[in-house]
């Protein structure tokens, strides 16, 4: 298979990979039978593999379904495996353009929430054309060859990612006190133990703050549990660094809570609080109730 070859079948996708869109890509590459669909795969293996190796997890980063005025957020772990998968998707002209600059990131609006169906269009192919399941890793997905692909799969992708969005600013103490603590988790042992009690591979957890109605709520869709969260904004409003940190860890433990208990888990441990995190005293709340009255005044009055 050429290049030519390849971005072509990638233009069947009309610039984005997702469940809709990739049935066209799954249909030509069975009907091009094995041999096809495995130097396709290896293409597509490579040309992830070029975006990988480029310094794209520092970059923030938009989603087409963000919501309007939404600041984007730098991506890791399965968000990020999904961006190199939209923007192959996307054809070869945004592939060249991030390759000569990684920061076109930044400039371009993705559609990366479902991007990994473009390899899984891969498997479906190879299914379709042989009458066997794809063994191994799908191509795009950078790991060893597993000993088994339940095991490999659980290898391959992070099992906890965070995304978080706002319609304004996330203050950064409160930003990087939940990154540190989500990375501290992912890393512990005894939460691994927790999370492996599920069927589950990975856990994406996705915070919305903005001005509308707070919401919670966790799904579970090809083996990843979403658990997907609206919170207000005014949240943030007059707490200094400590009190930052304190909201994102008891946010957090709200956040594991309803997961344990959507998917019928164990108690999840203790989640880690930040050395500097500083619990509000009951004069912080009376402070804060009472200026969130003068405000709710202040807008029924103007």
């Amino acid at each position: 298979m050429t290049e030519d070859d390849f971005w072509s079948l990638i233009d069947l996708l009309g610039g984005a990979a997702n469940q809709q869109t990739t049935s066209a890509l799954t249909e030509a590459l069975a009907h091009q039978g094995q041999d096809r669909v495995e130097e396709f795969a290896a293409r597509l293996t490579d040309a992830v593999s070029r975006l990988a190796d480029l310094p794209l997890s520092g970059i923030p980063t938009q989603d087409v379904s963000d919501p309007s005025g939404a600041q984007p957020v730098p991506l890791t772990g399965d968000a990020l495996i999904n961006l190199h998968f939209a923007v192959v998707a996307a054809g070869i002209t945004q592939f060249q353009q991030v390759l000569k600059n990684p920061g076109h990131v930044a400039e371009h609006a993705w559609d990366f929430s479902e991007s990994d169906s473009l390899a899984e269009a891969v498997s479906e192919a190879y299914e379709v054309t042989t009458g066997k399941p794809w063994l191994g890793p799908l191509p795009g997905f950078l790991m060893d060859e597993p000993e088994d692909p339940t095991a490999g799969a659980r290898r391959a992708v992070p099992w906890l990612n965070l995304a978080l969005h706002g319609d304004n600013e996330i203050p950064s103490a409160y930003f990087d006190a939940v990154g540190t603590v989500v990375e501290t988790i992912h890393d512990d042992a005894q939460w691994r133990t927790w999370w492996s009690s599920t069927e589950q591979l990975s856990l994406e957890i996705d915070i919305d703050y903005t001005s509308q109605a707070e919401s919670s709520r966790v799904t579970t869709r090809k083996g990843r549990a979403w658990a997907s969260f609206i919170r207000s904004g005014s949240r943030f409003r007059g707490l200094n660094k400590g009190r930052l940190a304190y909201l994102a860890t008891t946010d957090l433990e709200a956040v594991f809570a309803l997961v344990s208990t959507s998917l019928r888990m164990a108690t999840p441990p203790q989640v880690p609080r930040p050395a500097h995190a500083t619990p509000p005293t009951r004069q912080d709340d009376t402070a804060r109730a009472r200026l969130e009255e003068l405000r709710r005044r202040h807008r029924e009055g103007a």
